[in-house]
C-alpha cells in the first residue's frame, strides 16, 4: 500500500509541475494570439501519464530533474512532427550566458538549416571568418569540436550556440564540401564583424548598375534605396540584383518595400497559406524607384527564405529573369513561442507561395538561364553568372 501511496503522490507532485509549465506556456500563447481556438487535451494524454508513472517507479538509474523530463517530453512531440524548423530552444547554456553579460561575445559567421537530417551552410556572412575560411552554400557540417553531428543530430539553435564564444577564441569544423572527396577542417576564429547587407556599384566598362542584398535587415530596404537612387544619378541603363548567399532574414518590410521599386502599386509579392488553408497576400511597396529599368537577379543555392520570395515575385511578374542555379526551397514560416522557463518554441506555422502560386519550400526557384559556377571558376576569380547578366543586359535575351 506504501508503494501504491508514493507511487502515486510522485505521479501527483509530477504532474503539478509539468501542469504548472504547460498551463504557463498555453496561458502565454493563448495571450499572444487570443483569436486563436483552445487546443484540446487527447483523451488518450492519460497514457503519457502512465508511462511516465513506470519510469518513476521502476527505471535502474539516475532519473533527470522535471525540467530536463520536460524537455525531452516535448523534443519527443516535436520530432514527430517531421519539421526540422519546429524546434525546442532551451535556456541559454550558463557558460555562454556568462559570455553574453562580458558583452564578449562572437561567432564564425554562418547562416545554418537543416537539410536531410544535416547541418548544412545555406551562406558564409560576407567578411567573416566562415567566408575567409572558403566556406560555401552547401557545404555539410560533420562536426563541430569533437562533437560527431552525424551521430548526434543538432538544431540549427544549438549549432549557433556552439559556434558562438569569447571573442579570440577557436572553433574546429569538419566539413564534407561539395566536389571534395575527403572531409575537411577548418579552425575558425570566432570574431565581431560587420554585417552589410547593401553593396552596390557600376559595373566596370559598361552602363549597368550593380546591388547586391547580403540579407534582409530593419535598415535594408532604406539601404537599397538609397544605392539605387545613386545609380540612377550615374545614369545606368540595367540592373543586376545579385541574392547569391542570401539567406533571407527580416520579414516583410524589406522584401515588401525592396520589390515594390520593381513592381506596380499592390502587386502580391508573396501569399502566406495557414494550416486551416486560409490564405493572406503582401502586396509590395510604394517606393517605385525602377519601374521600367531593365533588371536581371543572380540566384545560387544559398538564395533562401526572404530572399526567394523577393526573387519569385520578380520572376512571376517577367519583372527579371534569373540567372544563376536553383535556390535553397525555405518556404514555411515559423514563429517564436517564449515558454515559462526561458526555453522557447520555434514553431511553423505557415508555407509561402509565389504570386502564382508556386510553392518554395522543398523545390526552390529554377533559374530562367541556367548556369553553374564551378570551384575552378571560382579559384581563377571568374563569375560567369555575373558575365551571362551582362552579356543578357547588352543583348536583351
Amino acid at each position: 500500500m506504501r508503494s501504491v501511496l508514493r507511487g502515486l503522490a510522485v505521479a501527483l507532485l509530477a504532474l503539478v509541475v509539468l501542469f504548472a509549465a504547460f498551463s504557463a506556456g498555453f496561458g502565454l500563447n493563448y495571450y499572444q494570439v487570443k483569436t486563436q481556438p483552445a487546443t484540446d487535451v487527447p483523451q488518450k494524454f492519460s497514457l503519457f501519464w502512465e508511462a511516465f508513472r513506470i519510469v518513476q517507479e521502476q527505471f535502474y538509474g539516475s532519473i533527470p530533474n522535471p525540467q530536463v523530463l520536460t524537455h525531452g517530453a516535448i523534443r519527443g512531440m516535436l520530432s514527430s512532427l517531421g519539421d526540422p524548423h519546429t524546434v525546442l530552444v532551451e535556456p541559454q547554456p550558463a557558460k555562454n550566458e556568462q559570455t553574453n553579460l562580458q558583452g564578449n561575445t562572437g561567432d564564425v559567421g554562418l547562416n545554418l538549416d537543416i537539410r536531410d537530417g544535416l547541418l548544412t551552410i545555406i551562406s558564409p556572412v560576407p567578411n567573416s571568418p566562415a567566408d575567409k575560411a572558403g566556406l560555401r552554400a552547401s557545404d555539410i557540417i560533420l562536426k563541430i569540436g569533437n562533437r560527431d553531428l552525424t551521430q548526434t543530430p543538432i538544431t540549427v539553435q544549438d549549432a549557433a550556440n556552439l559556434l558562438r564564444g569569447p571573442v579570440g577564441s577557436k572553433v574546429t569544423l569538419t566539413i564534407h564540401s561539395i566536389g571534395v572527396n575527403t572531409p575537411i577542417t577548418a579552425d575558425l576564429t570566432r570574431e565581431t564583424y560587420a554585417l552589410p547587407t547593401v553593396n552596390s556599384k557600376v559595373l566596370p566598362g559598361t552602363t549597368f548598375g550593380y546591388i547586391q542584398v547580403s540579407m534582409e535587415t530593419a535598415e535594408t530596404a532604406n539601404e537599397f534605396a538609397a544605392a539605387l537612387d545613386s545609380l540612377k544619378t550615374q545614369h545606368i541603363t540595367g540592373l543586376v540584383l545579385d541574392l547569391r548567399n542570401n539567406p533571407g532574414g527580416l520579414f516583410p518590410d524589406p522584401v515588401l518595400d525592396i520589390a515594390g521599386q520593381f513592381l506596380n502599386n499592390n502587386a502580391v509579392v508573396v501569399i502566406e497559406r495557414y494550416r486551416d488553408g486560409t490564405e493572406k497576400p503582401y502586396n509590395a511597396g510604394s517606393r517605385h524607384g525602377a519601374l521600367d529599368l531593365p533588371l536581371v537577379v543572380l540566384v545560387n543555392d544559398g538564395t533562401a527564405s526572404a530572399a526567394e520570395i523577393l526573387a519569385g515575385a520578380l520572376q512571376d511578374y517577367k519583372r527579371g529573369v534569373l540567372i544563376g542555379e536553383p535556390t535553397y526551397g525555405k518556404g514555411t514560416v515559423q514563429e517564436i513561442r517564449q515558454l515559462s522557463d526561458g526555453s522557447a518554441l520555434h514553431i511553423t506555422i505557415a508555407t509561402w507561395y509565389t504570386p502564382k502560386h508556386n510553392a518554395i519550400d522543398g523545390k526552390g526557384l529554377q533559374p530562367d538561364i541556367a548556369v553553374p559556377l564551378t570551384d575552378q571558376d571560382i579559384s581563377k576569380s571568374i563569375d560567369p553568372q555575373l558575365n551571362r547578366a551582362i552579356d543578357y543586359l547588352k543583348k536583351g535575351s
